[in-house]
């Protein structure tokens, strides 16, 4: 969870689950988010960050359904197997909980050799 929409706010966001992730994905998939950039022009400072971890800023077309629908599926499967029953003092307990939730949702499927994974 981030403060804000802003540009600033999704970048720090975004540096911070590349840090937990311990890699730099080949592209960060962005669905027009003005903080990021719409209509294929990147928000100020957006460029910098990606040219910075050598990755690729990708933006959906917008009303691509295909895409959305990725996007959408992943936030309604959080909406009804981590938020149900959990309360939240603030946005870092929030990220404190989904970490932990997402830890040990994932310890088979990744296990150990998940350290150093290039993507």
């Amino acid at each position: 969870m981030i403060p804000t929409r802003k540009t600033e706010d999704l970048l720090l966001g975004s540096w911070e689950l590349i840090q937990r992730l311990r890699a730099v994905p080949r592209r960060l998939i962005w669905d027009n988010e003005p903080g990021i950039g719409q209509k294929g022009r990147l928000a100020q400072g957006v460029a910098s960050f990606a040219g910075t971890l050598a990755t690729k800023v990708v933006q959906l077309r917008p009303y691509d359904p295909e895409s959305k629908g990725i996007v959408e599926r992943r936030n309604g499967w959080m909406e009804t197997s981590f938020m149900p029953g959990r309360t939240f003092t603030s946005p870092a307990d929030f990220n404190a909980q989904l970490a932990d939730w997402v830890e040990r949702r994932t310890a088979g499927w990744c296990g150990p050799s998940r350290r150093g994974l290039s993507i």
